[in-house]
């Protein structure tokens, strides 16, 4: 099992989420990528010098930003590419638990996608999340629920397990935040089973910008619906009948 970190320009938490990984390192993940995505505040440097001390810890640099979505990907094609079973990514801006590693571990293999949630009824919380990522989310959540048949509660939490044996990472194009859009729409036409598990909602900080306009929250929401709708063409998506016809 590889576990894949994205990374850009978080030196100011790498260190401890880094520690805190170490400290709950479960011995079914054999290795730790972590892709830095074109990072200018010293990410870069913290990365490499953490490779040297534990030969767990690879590192992919990027010169440029290119994206999360190609973050992801490329962390797919490396799972692949060296024979993991299984994939978990998680975010290092201490919005993720470390310590959660191990349920995603131990949830059955056999299952395609393990997609953490943070709406659960057991899901703990700490501070408030914003209020555009919640609506964004509910609605995005709300309409692959009612057109694939779904009961999904988290359609954008990054905190996920793959079963590499079922997702073909070179289909995947989007290389930016509306990633999961394509993602989503792939998982429909491929009939993958989803299944979801609990994990906080932290936000200490609400520092994160998605960059040229997406930060409007009309806009965002543009742009992820668009990405959706254009998977869904890609990927011949079909939506199952209502009841009753």
């Amino acid at each position: 099992m590889l576990l894949a970190i994205p990374v850009y320009n978080e030196a100011g938490s790498l260190e401890g989420v880094f520690s805190e990984i170490l400290d709950h390192f479960p011995p079914q993940i054999q290795a730790i990528v972590a892709i830095d995505d074109g990072s200018s505040d010293g990410s870069a440097e913290i990365l490499d010098e953490l490779s040297r001390k534990h030969d767990r810890i690879f590192v992919r640099h990027h010169q440029e930003n290119h994206g999360y979505g190609c973050a992801m990907i490329e962390s797919m094609q490396i799972a692949r590419k060296h024979g993991y079973s299984h994939l978990v990514t998680m975010d290092c801006d201490r919005q993720h638990r470390p310590e959660d590693l191990i349920r995603f571990i131990q949830m059955d293999p056999s299952i395609d996608v393990v997609s953490g949630s943070r709406y659960l009824p057991d899901s703990r919380t700490q501070g408030d999340a914003p209020e555009d990522r919640v609506e964004i989310n509910s609605r995005i959540t709300r309409r692959l629920n009612q057109n694939y048949g779904w009961n999904l509660s988290d359609s954008f939490c990054g905190f996920k397990r793959y079963r590499m044996e079922s997702i073909d990472p070179n289909q995947f194009k989007e290389t930016g935040y509306a990633f999961p859009m394509e993602f989503w729409a792939y998982c429909r036409r491929m009939n993958l089973e989803i299944q979801e598990l609990a994990v906080s909602r932290i936000y200490t900080t609400d520092s994160r910008s998605f960059g040229d306009d997406l930060d409007r929250r009309r806009r965002r929401y543009r742009y992820y619906l668009e990405t959706l709708k254009a998977a869904e063409k890609k990927y011949q998506v079909v939506y199952p009948a209502a009841p009753g016809i």
